[in-house]
């Protein structure tokens, strides 16, 4: 996911995920006045910026959106940055530092989309815990089950010597449950957590492959000459696996996920 420019033109999902998580949970959490709110992985800035800052606006005192790609990052400063909104880079995997400006400089901790690319999700639940203040919130919104990693799985032979490379693609899975406990050893209290299976609908083919290429770090491992082979082989498989459902009138593309919206406080 290094290329803002793709990502921003397919992202719809992410969009829609994102504001369907804050318009059921943003009157349930405890807002004081002047809060200081992060957003982590936040790509190139427009679900931040167009989504959540407008829930957000009278609330808070400052957002900032951290993302551990730098291009990301840079896209979103110059496209999205304002007085009271900023982007930095930052990996949230990697430890917080005791003289770090995050540790418990945040009353409100968002994400979207994000935490199902996460390695290490226990260390990362342990930042979090960190980067909150007492009292401070979190409402993470990610995949249970990550359709992209489903594909790398069942891809020839010839491409696994790529896959093995992308580091922070996540092929763990958890039940709900499991992921439960991990927030909960995290010290988080679960005020609510839920998943359904729900349907997003591309208007074609060609549109939910973009989407697909738009999120696939194997663009960025493969060699320039492999990428057109490696669409082609994309396309089979998800048509092989019947991946999604496509309507034999329209020719619109119905693809199946499974989301998980977490929302907990630390005490």
């Amino acid at each position: 996911m290094h290329c803002p420019e793709r990502y921003v033109k397919n992202n719809g999902i992410q969009q829609r995920e994102a504001k369907d998580a804050l318009t059921a949970y943003i009157e349930k959490m405890v807002w004081t006045s002047n809060e200081t709110v992060l957003d982590i992985g936040c790509g190139p800035g427009d679900v931040t910026s167009d989504i959540l800052y407008p829930f957000l606006k009278n609330k808070i005192k400052q957002l900032i959106g951290v993302d551990k790609s730098v291009e990301m990052v840079e896209y979103a400063k110059s496209s999205c940055g304002r007085s009271d909104m900023d982007f930095k880079a930052l990996d949230i995997e990697k430890p917080i530092h005791c003289g770090s400006s995050y540790l418990r400089g945040f009353n409100k901790i968002f994400s979207f989309f994000c935490f199902h690319w996460i390695h290490n999700k226990v260390d990362s639940l342990l930042n979090m815990h960190l980067m909150l203040k007492s009292g401070g919130e979190i409402l993470i919104n990610f995949l249970l089950i990550n359709p992209l990693v489903e594909m790398y799985k069942i891809l020839d032979e010839e491409w696994q010597q790529y896959i093995k490379d992308i580091k922070q693609m996540s092929q763990d899975s958890f039940s709900q449950d499991e992921l439960r406990e991990m927030f909960i050893k995290a010290g988080f209290r679960i005020i609510n957590i839920e998943s359904s299976v729900k349907t997003y609908t591309y208007p074609n083919y060609s549109s939910f492959l973009d989407a697909v290429r738009a999120v696939d770090d194997m663009y960025s491992n493969l060699p320039q000459h492999l990428h057109g082979r490696y669409a082609i082989h994309v396309k089979d498989k998800i048509c092989e696996k019947q991946m999604v459902d496509i309507c034999p009138n329209t020719g619109e593309v119905i693809l199946r996920y499974l989301p998980i919206t977490v929302h907990a406080v630390k005490d």
